[in-house]
């Protein structure tokens, strides 16, 4: 799959002609009158964050080089690229996604507050319960969301003092509220409250597209990435197993198969489809986020990166052209192919409009990962290397017994290297073998999360260093324990007495 092909694309700067809805600022009777669960479950398609935090987090990461002069400069790549304090607050900024996750709240909330005045006898109505399911969902992972960008990871030894984020559980009846920001640990609590009730009700066949919504496979996932970040690992390990089923290759994005016989716009459709198995749920989202604009970033995908992390396929017996997942040249740079985008003009008769794209933001190889981590945790290492196998399977072409993954060939290349700046150092104790599995299995989901944003939250959870190059400059560094691995409170929550954090 080495194909090359060089793209010249035109991006309209469209930021003037995009609103948000101010920080919790939702005018109390401009609301959608619910009546019925068609209705409930009409307004539950908007509470899905529409902003993502994408680009921005793969800015900030270690996947990133500084191309050089000659490459589009946007200001949210630049700023988080140098770990800077960012300006923007529409599209692809973490300003964007902290307003657009509130309002996808609030619309949860809105559902609920209905949904709860339906009880006969304080039972919810049957057909109202996979909404309330979902919407309970919705208000768990964005306030994780939210929580693991503007706080502190989670260590049990801090989690009580460490600030987190409000936690929002009421429909305003305000137009200005007063909120404060709870610790790190409550805002857990009350993620873990909502996620376990959510999960009873869930039903996928509430939706004429489940993949839109949370389903029972999505929730599964989410759940086995909050028990992750809280080191419970057995609870990891069911709930992802959950969302994988009996046959987890069947769910896998066959890149070693499917995609390598497809060309790049073939792949680019394929890979934000709803009838692709390996996605879990996917959001429509607002952003520059998509395949062909890396390509024109000045900060993104070096060769350097890509030798380090794709090239070099540990397994013995794969040279570096059996790795599928390749790159593609656009406008001189390497991008690994993913997805793609769709432009939607202001009206019929505009040439200008708002770039969007149908993003994976749960798949099966997370829920793979996770399951990955939990058994090298458990130290249940023969069970980890049977899951690396399924995925190398659908990236390596040919997967032969020779190149199949071993403890032998793990310890070789991972005994000593997390492959990254500085070794892996969570809250809790690694033991050597734990350790150089670990390094193993976190080496690998950094390849197949490529330009998601996935990456910044391994990077704050294990403690990584991150050292950006600078063309012709000095390297600017982020240490293991750098305060600016905690996003600043936006300015306009803090006009509204929002603690910031320290710097």
């Amino acid at each position: 799959m080495n194909k090359k092909i060089l793209y010249i694309l035109s991006i309209v700067v469209t930021f003037g002609l995009m609103s948000c809805d101010k920080y919790l600022d939702t005018t109390p009777d401009n609301r959608t009158v619910l009546d019925s669960d068609e209705k409930v479950k009409e307004l539950l398609t908007s509470a899905y964050p529409e902003m993502t935090y994408g680009l921005f987090c793969y800015s900030m990461s270690d996947n990133v080089a500084d191309r050089g002069e000659g490459n589009e400069v946007f200001r949210n790549n630049e700023q988080g690229y140098f770990w800077e304090e960012f300006t923007e607050t529409l599209q692809d900024s973490p300003s964007g996604y902290w307003e657009s996750c509130y309002n996808a709240i609030a619309h949860a909330n809105q559902a609920l507050e209905f949904i709860e005045s339906t009880k006969v006898e304080g039972d919810i109505p049957f057909e109202y319960l996979p909404y309330y399911g979902e919407a309970l969902l919705v208000r768990a992972y964005c306030h994780f969301m939210l929580v693991n960008l503007w706080g502190q990871h989670y260590n049990p030894a801090t989690a009580d003092t460490d600030l987190g984020v409000p936690y929002v559980t009421e429909v305003e009846d305000v137009v200005f509220k007063d909120y404060k920001r709870e610790t790190v640990a409550k805002v857990y609590e009350l993620v873990e409250k909502d996620l376990l009730e959510g999960l009873k009700h869930i039903e996928d066949n509430a939706y004429d597209v489940p993949k839109y919504h949370f389903n029972v496979a999505a929730a599964n996932t989410f759940a086995s990435r909050f028990y992750q970040y809280k080191g419970e690992w057995q609870k990891v390990k069911d709930y992802a197993t959950a969302a994988l089923g009996a046959h987890p290759s069947a769910k896998l994005r066959d890149l070693a198969g499917k995609y390598n016989l497809m060309g790049i716009n073939e792949q680019a459709a394929e890979y934000s489809k709803a009838t692709e198995p390996a996605n879990l749920m996917l959001t429509s989202n607002i952003t520059y986020n998509f395949s062909l604009f890396q390509g024109l970033l000045r900060y993104g995908l070096s060769h350097d990166i890509f030798s380090k992390v794709f090239d070099n396929v540990f397994v013995q017996g794969a040279s570096s052209n059996a790795w599928t997942q390749s790159a593609v040249t656009v406008s001189n740079n390497l991008v690994v192919w993913k997805w793609g985008y769709f432009f939607k003009r202001m009206d019929v008769n505009a040439d200008i409009g708002l770039y969007y794209a149908m993003t994976p933001k749960i798949v099966a190889e997370e829920a793979l990962f996770n399951r990955i981590e939990a058994n090298v945790m458990l130290k249940k290492y023969t069970e980890a290397e049977d899951d690396l196998n399924l995925y190398f399977e659908k990236r390596l072409a040919p997967f032969t017994d020779e190149n199949k993954v071993t403890e032998e060939k793990i310890t070789e290349r991972f005994s000593k290297d997390s492959h990254a700046a500085s070794d892996l150092d969570p809250w809790y104790d690694l033991d050597e073998k734990t350790r150089t599995y670990l390094n193993c299995a976190i080496h690998t989901r950094r390849r197949e999360f490529a330009y998601n944003g996935l990456r910044w939250f391994d990077i704050r959870r294990f403690n990584i260093k991150v050292i950006h190059e600078v063309n012709e400059s000095t390297p600017v560094v982020l240490e293991a324990k750098d305060a600016r691995k905690v996003l600043q409170i936006p300015a306009m929550a803090q006009q509204y007495g929002l603690e910031a954090n320290n710097r």
